[in-house]
Order: structure tokens, then sequence, then C-alpha cells
């Protein structure tokens, strides 16, 4: 009796282990005529967008975390490098591509100007 209850508790999670979520990596590129920015968002398999990492001077770093999410409509991200001391983010209309800044909470500064939207692709 104990083995086979050892039996099935083993094929049980043996069983389960593919349906534990991974996550895949999308690349994002978004130009405008000044402005070029490069992201990587992390979708798990469920479909929630978790961690974004940005390019700066070559190479990828954390650039924050999905704040909200639509499916089929939006995502709204965390971009902490693009001016520090500003809580910003950037809102990736999912059905048009166009990318907009947004600007959560001004800390000590306060933004001049404001970056245009940018218009972005999905690179293979």
């Amino acid at each position: 009796m104990k083995y086979l209850l050892f039996f099935v508790t083993y094929i049980t999670i043996v069983i389960s282990q593919p349906s534990i979520a991974k996550e895949t990596k999308i690349q994002i590129i978004c130009k405008n005529n000044n402005d070029v920015e490069e992201f990587i968002l992390t979708i798990n398999r469920n479909k929630i967008w978790k961690n974004v990492l940005k390019k700066i001077k070559g190479k990828f770093i954390p650039a924050g975390k999905v704040v909200g999410q639509k499916h089929l409509s939006f995502i709204l991200f965390e971009d902490k490098y693009k001016y520090l001391g500003v809580d910003f983010a950037w809102h990736l209309d999912k059905n048009t591509m166009e990318l907009k800044p947004v600007i959560l909470s001004e800390g000590t500064i306060q933004l001049k100007k404001i970056p245009k939207k940018l218009y972005c692709k999905i690179k293979n």
C-alpha cells in the first residue's frame, strides 16, 4: 500500500511539471523621428505580462514591472531609467502598436518636456 501511494504521488508530481508557467521574452523596437527605444517584455503561459528590460548602452537591464494590462488591448509598464526621480511609464496599445508616455507621479523633478509617442514593431 505504501508503495502504491508513493508511486501515485510520484506520477502526479512528474505529470504536473510541464504545467509550471515558463516565461517567454518578446522584444519590441519603438521609433519616431527623434528617438529609438528597445524593450524586452516577459510573458508567462497564462498570458500575464511580468517584467520589462530596457536596452541601455547595448545591454538589456531591468527597467521595471508591468503595472497594468488588459488582454488584447494594452500594457502599461514602468521605465525607471527614462527620467530619474519621476515615476514614468509607457502605455503600449497592442492594436495600433503605439507607445505613449505616461507620468504616474512627479517627484522632486518637474518635466519640462515629455517624449512624443513612438511606433513599435516586434523584433523577430
